[in-house]
């Protein structure tokens, strides 16, 4: 009877545990997939707010650009500050991106983990293919978006070498400027020059009497 009820106790304990591992494993899974979702959702909202910024950015500066007077400095000014905006957003979008893959990666693993706990082997072996089959799917879509996001590199970098050219433009209008200011100065010292030249000549006659 002892022997029996021995017997239960460990079959009761051994169930716990097992019921107790597998509560475990179904909360980390559940865990990773929220982590995944929350990552996902961060994403979405810096490549919305980053499409928006870029996209009216360079439309500012082209129409700025394309006025009659246009003011280079102005603008590059103008450009460079909505830029560096956009350039914070990428680098959080990366670092959204970069989330995005370790934390796909351990809700595969966990879902897996899961599915690796079904004790019918034929259901275990279809949730494996299943998960197996959804991987390679969200795998696809990852590259995809890998690819995406460095067209966007590109895009930026142009911006940036943009950036450089309306500065160099706003440098050399700011010479032509200078130039023009100079040529101001010279005439109006020329004249000032005269004027204190007839000014001595006057001098002179009033001393020689």
């Amino acid at each position: 009877m002892k022997k029996h009820i021995s017997l239960l106790m460990v079959c009761m304990v051994g169930l716990m545990i097992f019921t107790s591992c597998k509560d475990r494993t179904t909360r980390a899974a559940l865990k990773h997939g929220d982590i995944l979702k929350s990552n996902l959702d961060s994403f979405d909202k810096n490549r919305m707010k980053l499409s928006a910024n870029l996209v009216e950015s360079l439309e500012e500066a082209g129409e700025s650009l394309m006025t009659e007077t246009p003011d280079i400095p102005q603008v590059s000014k103008d450009f460079e500050k909505e830029w560096r905006s956009i350039m914070n957003r990428y680098d959080k979008l990366k670092k959204d991106f970069d989330s995005i893959g370790k934390s796909s990666n351990a809700y595969f693993e966990e879902l897996n983990t899961l599915s690796s706990s079904i004790n019918n082997a034929d259901l275990r072996k279809s949730e494996l293919d299943a998960n197996k089959e959804l991987e390679v799917k969200w795998k696809a879509t990852y590259d995809e978006a890998d690819k995406a996001i460095k067209k966007v590199t590109t895009v930026l970098e142009d911006g940036n070498d943009f950036h450089m050219v309306l500065v160099a433009s706003s440098i050399r209008q700011k010479l032509e400027q200078n130039v023009t200011a100079l040529k101001n100065m010279s005439a109006q010292a020329k004249l000032l020059l005269a004027d204190l030249e007839v000014f001595t000549d006057a001098g002179r006659k009033l001393v020689e009497g």
